[in-house]
């Protein structure tokens, strides 16, 4: 009688495993499902968001002779970055005329297209990073409590609206920038 006890459970633990499963499968799904107005909220938001990452991947185009901004593009730039770190806010209209202005009346074809390379590199490694958390996850760790480290844009009460954000002042980005903005000034 034993050994039918053991047969008998295999089947009620795989049942059950196969429950769990699909209970956290829907839970992560639900999840990465956004609102129209998170959406819309981030449509809003993405040329703040572009301004942003090129403002980070600027000072990579310093660490070749070829691509490093001259003394004339840094005079040109520096006032854009200094009043990108002194706003309370960043519009997105804003956003839009200084990353055309950059682009357009500032950097040269050869950085523009090194800009380009760094933009790709920069998103294969988010993607990595992207199924390193998701596998992460699937293997049972990474699940965080409701609220907890959910969205960037949210942090020190800013709520990521439009025209309520300025990703300048915010962590490594402000960084960043505070260091960039002190090595144009040497040029």
């Amino acid at each position: 009688m034993n050994k039918t006890l053991p047969a008998r459970l295999v089947p009620a633990a795989l049942t059950l495993t196969a429950l769990t499963v699909g209970v956290a499968s829907a839970q992560q799904s639900a999840q990465r499902q956004m609102t129209p107005e998170m959406q819309a909220r981030m449509k809003a938001m993405q040329p703040v968001t572009d301004l942003a990452q090129t403002v980070r991947l600027l000072p990579d185009l310093e660490k070749n002779k070829a691509t490093a901004l001259t003394r004339a593009q840094a005079t040109q730039l520096l006032p854009i970055l200094t009043t990108l770190q002194k706003a309370a806010a960043v519009q997105p209209n804003d956003a839009k005329k200084y990353l055309t202005q950059i682009e357009d009346r500032i950097l040269t074809a050869r950085q523009l297209t090194a800009l380009d390379g760094l933009f790709l590199k920069a998103e294969k490694e988010r993607e990595a990073q992207r199924g390193q958390r998701q596998n992460a996850q699937g293997q049972g760790g990474g699940n965080r409590p409701a609220g907890q480290g959910a969205g960037r844009p949210d942090q020190n009460g800013q709520g990521g609206q439009p025209g309520q954000f300025n990703p300048f002042k915010q962590d490594r980005l402000a960084d960043g920038l505070k260091a960039y903005v002190a090595l144009l000034k040497k040029k």
